[in-house]
């Protein structure tokens, strides 16, 4: 099978080992890409492994950025379509044919494996999500991996079937690995989102916003169940930016809500229960974080730092930077 496809990989060099298995990954791919794009950030130095097998990486740096890294790969990138690949996952030869086949068939634009490492896990945690409507395990879309609901959580369908191939259609996904049309990617204009999303030096929801953006916009995505891949998860992305991180979840929250889902509802009733059931979702991570901070100096000051996110998100989508987007 032929493919013209380019692989975009995004990193901050420092992966290590994991990084390497990746590189053996794409090595053994089959059909190979028609080139390796790794994007650093400027100032970070090249990582020491390199690929083999007759490859060669075209190394590119970019202003550090979990979308902007993504961004500048896909902008440089010459072919038709393109595997996005944090530095830390690994997956077979067949791979990318896997990945290919449903959008050789017209069936959607974007395509993933399943990674079911995403979901919340069961438990304490994964009961607060149910409740809160931050992350609800699905009862009815059983032909969806997630849907995104009108709290700005989802749902999501942890009954994959692994055993044989299923396409299920998706309005999120974690972008640690997908395959794409690069006029789709160019299509959902996430660039027009970098304003906001990497504003603080971590893009919460970053991930749900360009796919829940594609989604509205018809181009579709669905995950293959078995195009199993492996994330290794090198956890590069978080380290040293705690503060960044929870400020960040609070501030994308609240222009995701009010840009996607809010400012989508054709009506009246439907922007009301938009409204309370972000608030709703809201007030229960509220409570939560006040129960977990009780005997936490640490997190009444993590509580803090997302109050003052959610502030100024708030003040955020009155400003005319927020307004000068373009509709969706």
């Amino acid at each position: 099978m032929q493919i013209n496809y380019s692989v975009v990989i995004r990193t901050i060099g420092k992966a290590g080992d994991k990084y390497k298995a990746l590189l053996n990954s794409i090595e053994k791919l089959n059909p190979s890409p028609i080139e390796i794009i790794v994007v650093i950030p400027e100032g970070y130095s090249l990582p020491k492994e390199r690929i083999g097998n007759g490859l060669k990486e075209k190394f590119i740096f970019s202003k550090k950025g979990m979308v902007e890294q993504r961004l500048r790969g896909i902008e440089e990138a010459k072919g038709e379509h393109l595997l996005i690949c944090d530095d830390d996952i690994s997956f077979d030869s067949d791979f990318v044919c896997k990945l290919y086949e449903p959008i050789k068939k017209n069936i959607c634009k974007i395509s993933a494996g399943p990674l079911l490492s995403f979901f919340p896990p069961k438990g304490i945690r994964g009961l607060y999500n149910n409740i809160s409507s931050g992350a609800v395990e699905t009862i009815f879309n059983k032909d969806k991996y997630v849907h995104i609901l009108k709290s700005s959580g989802w749902s999501y369908n942890r009954n994959i079937n692994l055993d044989k191939k299923v396409y299920y259609y998706t309005e999120s996904l974690p972008w640690t690995c997908f395959f794409a049309e690069k006029k789709a990617l160019e299509d959902i204009n996430l660039r027009e989102e970098v304003v906001w999303l990497d504003k603080h030096g971590y893009a919460s929801l970053d991930d749900q916003t360009m796919f829940y953006k594609a989604h509205l916009k018809g181009i579709e995505t669905v995950v293959v169940s078995d195009a199993i891949y492996e994330h290794l998860d090198a956890r590069t992305s978080t380290k040293g930016v705690r503060n960044n991180v929870t400020y960040s979840k609070g501030f994308n929250r609240v222009v995701f809500w009010h840009r996607f889902i809010f400012m989508q509802q054709k009506n009246i009733i439907s922007k009301s229960i938009s409204l309370i059931s972000f608030c709703y979702y809201m007030l229960c991570t509220k409570i939560y974080s006040l129960l977990k901070g009780i005997k936490s100096k640490q997190q009444r000051a993590q509580n803090k730092i997302f109050n003052s996110g959610i502030k100024d998100g708030r003040r955020y989508i009155k400003d005319l930077e927020y307004k000068s987007l373009e509709k969706i």
